[in-house]
Parts: structure tokens; sequence; C-alpha cells
């Protein structure tokens, strides 16, 4: 299957349809036909989804995977378009309140721009005065947005879905790990307030470790670093990878189908290049 065509049709479907939904939202209409648009009677933009983190998945790569449309795309009229895609994504993230997507984006901003610039200067020449040069300017630009940087990193480490803090959540799901902590405790959730609280951890590795204990917490790093090796052949598709696994820092994400979905797409979309490429070679 031309996976590269599938994914410009979620980019650009998505596009038409998250467009008209989140119209609908800013306009102030959260309900159509009996379907709403938001989550739980608050202005939370989660169209026709119960948990509004379902929906936030789905936009996550997108800002990514639209660099990919443009770098790729010769029409310039397509490349506008997936320009104020990015935009319209962001603004629809951003209106879902969570701040785990901010963060993720954050956080993986930071990388693409550090790996892109690395990479130019790998590819000009190795100057040890130009590498400093660029660690210091990496370094001013995180001091001068220090305030800002701060704020999302509060937000994130006091907030959950759950109105719990997480730091509180992800030391009880360790004391709850300690219980069985090479096969685990199977299905559940074994956090909270307090140990076996009954909420999640709100970090997928540790919800595998208390769940799987250290075997699936190896099986499960064993297979990410598998999907950023494949990944890194492009800088675009690494970076919607990496943000679906920072997404999983704050969250609980193996039981997204959306997760999964991307995670092969992509998986598989920079396999088939790479073959593309060693056949050409050949």
């Amino acid at each position: 299957m031309n996976l590269n065509g599938l994914l410009r049709f979620i980019f650009f479907g998505g596009l038409i349809v998250v467009g008209i939904l989140y119209l609908f939202y800013v306009q102030g209409i959260y309900q159509i036909f009996g379907y709403y648009l938001t989550y739980g009677g608050a202005e939370i933009f989660s169209p026709f989804a119960n948990d509004y983190h379902q929906f936030a998945y789905f936009l996550s790569p997108l800002p990514f995977v639209g660099l990919y449309i443009i770098k790729n795309e010769n029409r310039y009229g397509k490349k506008f378009i997936a320009a104020l895609g990015i935009v319209l994504y962001i603004s629809a993230g951003i209106a879902t309140s969570s701040n785990t997507l901010v963060s993720s984006w954050v956080n993986t901003t930071l990388l693409f721009f550090i790996l892109m610039i690395w990479g130019k200067l790998k590819r000009q020449y190795k100057s040890t005065n130009l590498i400093l040069l660029f660690v210091c300017f990496v370094l001013l630009a995180l001091l001068f947005s220090y305030e800002g940087i701060i704020a999302i990193v509060k937000q994130f480490f006091e907030d959950s879905s759950n109105g719990e803090h997480r730091i509180l959540l992800w030391i009880n799901a360790l004391k709850a790990w300690k219980y069985s902590p090479i096969v685990g405790l199977g299905p559940g959730s074994y956090t909270g307030n307090v140990v076996f609280g009954g909420y999640e951890a709100h970090n997928t590795f540790l919800q595998i470790l208390t769940q799987g204990g250290i075997l699936a917490a190896l099986a499960y790093l064993v297979f990410i670093f598998r999907l950023i090796k494949v990944t890194r052949l492009n800088l675009y598709i690494l970076c919607a990878t990496v943000t679906l696994i920072m997404y999983g820092f704050g969250i609980n994400d193996l039981r997204r189908t959306v997760l999964w979905f991307y995670f092969i797409l992509f998986y598989f979309l920079c396999m088939n290049t790479e073959k593309e490429k060693a056949q050409r070679g050949a």
C-alpha cells in the first residue's frame, strides 16, 4: 500500500474534518446531532471522544507530519495548505487542555531543532568551536525561556486527568510494583492517592512495570528502541514518533488504538523508504 498516500490522506482529510468541527467549537456550538464536541461538559475540545486524550493522541504527531509533507511536496499551494494545517492542529491541540500534549510538543520541538542544526553542522565540517557555539546558543535559548519552561514543567508534574499530582501517582506505582517486581501484578490500576488507590499511573512505563514487571518493561524498551532506530532515517517522522512516546510519560497510552496505528504506519513508512534507497543504490 502507498503509505505516503495514506499519511497524506490522514493529514489533509483530518484537516477538513477537524477544521469543520473546530469551527463549530470556536463559534460556541458544542453539540451536533446529539453528539458532543466537548469533554465532560467543560470547554475542552474533544469531538465525539469521551476521553480527550484519545483525540489529543490523534493530533500529537500531525504538526511534524505537516513538516514532512512540506519538505516532500513540490506544489507550493499544498505546502501552504500543510502550513495552515499545522497551525490548525496546534490550535485544536491546545483547546483539548492537555498539558501532556503541550509538554510533548515543546520537548519534541526542542529535539527537532537540536537534531536539525546538529545534522547541518556534521555535514559541513567537524569544528569544535562551531559545536561549542551551538551548545551555547541552546543554553541561552533555554535561559531566556526559563519561566515558560518552568511553568510547563510544573503543570505537567502537578496535574493529571484525575486532578492528582503525577509525582504522587508515580511514587505509589513504584510502591505497588515492589509487590511483584519480576512479572508484575497483572491488568489493573494500582496507584492513586494511596497504593492500590484505583487510578492509573499516568505514565506508560510505570503502568507496564506494575502490570507486567521487569520482563514486560524490558520488552517495551526493546520495542521503543527498535522503533526509534528505524524512524531516525527521517527527522520529521522520528519527531512525530517521539511526540507519541513523550506523551506516554504523562498518561497511560497502551490502550489508545490510534497510537498503535501511528506506530505501525511510521515504522513501515521508514522501512519502505530504506528499502527504496537500497534498491536505488544497487
